[in-house]
C-alpha cells in the first residue's frame, strides 16, 4: 500500500472514529424507540423510519468501505484497526436492523 493511500485511509479513519459514538448513541436512542414502539403496540412515525434507513445507509457505506481496505495490503497495525472499526459497526448494524424488527407494521 502507497503512503499516500495509508495517508488518507488514516485521515478517514480518524472521521470515522469521532462519528462512531455519535451513531452509537442514534442507534441506542432507536432500539429503546422500538422497545417502547413493541411495548405499546403502536406505529413509528415516518421521521423515526427515516433516521433507522440513514443510519443504515450511513452504516452500510462505511461497512463497504472498511471491507475494502481490508482487501488492500495494509500495515498489520491499520488492518487490525480497520477489522475493530469493522467489527464495531457491524455490531450497531445488527443492534438497528433487530430494533426496526420490532416496530410494527403499518398493515397491524
Amino acid at each position: 500500500m502507497e503512503k499516500t493511500q495509508s495517508d488518507d485511509i488514516n485521515a478517514q479513519i480518524l472521521k470515522l472514529r469521532i462519528a462512531l459514538p455519535i451513531w452509537g448513541v442514534e442507534a441506542n436512542d432507536l432500539v429503546e424507540l422500538a422497545q417502547n414502539a413493541e411495548r405499546a403496540a403502536i406505529r413509528v412515525d415516518e421521521r423515526t423510519m427515516q433516521r433507522v434507513r440513514g443510519l443504515i445507509e450511513t452504516t452500510t457505506g462505511w461497512h463497504n468501505t472498511l471491507l475494502y481496505w481490508e482487501e488492500q495490503d495494509a500495515a498489520p497495525a491499520l488492518s487490525a484497526e480497520i477489522r475493530v472499526l469493522r467489527g464495531s459497526l457491524d455490531a450497531m448494524r445488527t443492534e438497528v436492523a433487530t430494533a426496526t424488527g420490532m416496530f410494527p407494521r403499518e398493515d397491524c
